[in-house]
C-alpha cells in the first residue's frame, strides 16, 4: 500500500483527498520534527510527503527516505527542504504559490493600521488607567508613503488593500516586470530611495541568500525617524540585533513583526520588551481560508505525482524526470 504521510497536519479534511492514491497517516501535531531521527522514524518508508516549513529536511532525511516520491510542501517556497539533495535523489519539491496572499495582505495591513493607530499602547494603557494622551496621538493612513519590498502575490494584494487609502505606493523588486507594477498603482524605485521616502515599508520577499538581512543596521539608518518597518515574510529579511537599536534610539517610530530570525519565537527575546513593537506568532498566512487552500494544492501535487503525472509547481527545476 502506498504510503502518504502528513508531518504537522492541520487542515486534515483536505489532505484525505489523497486517500485515493494511498494510506495517509498523520505526524504528532505536538512535535515540530527539527530533529532529524525524528522526522526520519516518521518518513523512512514514506512514498510521499506534505510538510509545512517546521521540519528539516536535510540530505540525511531524504536520503533515508528511500521510496519518497515527492515532498509536498504546503505554503511559501521550501526553505527547509535541501533541494539539491532532493534533486539527486530523484524527487520533486513542490510549494503551493499565493495560497496564502490574501491572508498575509490583510494582516499586514492590519498591523499597519494598528501601529499608527497606536492601539497596543493605547490599549494597555486603557488597561492601567489612562485615557488618551499627547504621547499617544494616533496618525492617519490616509495621503502616507507605503513602500512594498517584494511584489509577489502578497505584496500585489497589499497595494490592491492599500488603494482606498489614497496613499503612494512606492516598490522595490528587481525581478518583477515594471508594467505590472505600474498597473498595479505603484512606483518601481531602488531599495534606498524606498526606504528613506516611506513612512511605512512593508517586506514581502522571499528569504535567500540574496535576501538575508536585507533590512540590517545600514538600511534602518536610511529610514525616516517617524517610519514603521512592517514584516510578514520571513524572519531574516531582517537583523533583529539592528533592529533592537533603531527601535530602543528611535530611529524609526516602530516595527511591526509577525515573523522572526528564530522560530518559534522564545519569550526572552529582547525585542518583545520594547513598548514600540507590535507582535504575533507568524500567523499571517494561518487563516481556516488560507490552510484550506495550502492543504488542497499540496494533497493536489502528491496526487498528481503518484499517479505519474508532472507536478504543477516544483521548487527544484531542474529536476527532469517529468519534462
Amino acid at each position: 500500500m502506498t504510503d502518504i504521510v502528513v508531518v504537522e497536519p492541520f487542515e486534515t479534511s483536505s489532505h484525505m483527498l489523497m486517500s485515493q492514491v494511498g494510506n495517509v497517516r498523520f505526524g504528532n501535531t505536538t512535535c515540530t520534527y527539527t530533529n532529524e531521527d525524528e522526522l526520519i522514524d516518521l518518513i523512512g518508508d514514506a512514498d510521499a510527503v506534505v510538510t509545512t516549513s517546521r521540519g528539516r529536511y536535510t540530505p540525511k532525511v531524504i536520503c533515508a527516505a528511500k521510496k519518497l516520491k515527492i515532498i509536498a510542501k504546503c505554503g511559501a517556497l521550501p526553505n527547509n527542504v535541501d533541494l539539491n539533495a532532493a534533486t539527486k535523489c530523484g524527487i520533486p519539491v513542490t510549494w503551493t504559490p499565493g495560497s496564502n496572499a490574501v491572508s498575509v495582505a490583510e494582516h499586514a495591513l492590519t498591523i499597519i493600521l494598528s501601529l499608527i493607530k497606536k492601539l497596543p499602547q493605547t490599549m494597555q494603557g486603557l488597561k492601567q488607567g489612562e485615557w488618551h494622551s499627547e504621547d499617544k496621538k494616533a496618525e492617519e493612513l490616509t495621503n502616507k508613503i507605503v513602500g512594498i519590498v517584494g511584489f509577489g502575490q502578497a505584496g500585489y494584494h497589499l497595494s490592491k488593500l492599500l488603494t482606498p487609502y489614497n496613499v503612494r505606493i512606492l516598490c522595490f523588486d528587481p525581478y518583477i516586470n515594471k508594467d505590472k507594477v505600474l498597473s498595479a498603482g505603484a512606483e518601481p524605485v531602488d531599495l534606498d530611495t524606498l526606504l528613506s521616502s516611506c513612512d511605512i515599508v512593508s517586506l514581502h520577499c522571499h528569504m535567500c541568500e540574496e535576501t538575508f538581512h536585507l533590512i540590517d543596521k545600514g538600511s534602518l539608518q536610511k529610514m525616516k525617524n517617524n517610519a514603521f518597518l512592517i514584516n510578514t515574510g520571513r524572519g531574516q529579511l531582517i537583523d533583529e540585533s539592528a533592529l533592537e537599536i533603531a527601535l530602543k534610539e528611535k530611529w524609526i517610530a516602530g516595527a511591526g513583526l509577525d515573523v522572526f530570525e528564530t522560530e518559534p519565537a522564545k519569550k526572552d527575546n529582547p525585542l518583545f520588551q520594547l513598548d514600540n513593537i507590535l507582535i504575533t506568532p507568524h500567523m499571517a498566512g494561518w487563516t481556516h481560508e488560507a490552510l484550506i487552500r495550502e492543504a488542497r494544492g499540496a494533497s493536489e501535487e502528491v496526487i498528481r505525482v503518484l499517479k505519474g503525472e508532472a507536478p504543477l509547481n516544483a521548487a527544484n527545476p531542474e529536476y527532469t524526470k517529468y519534462k
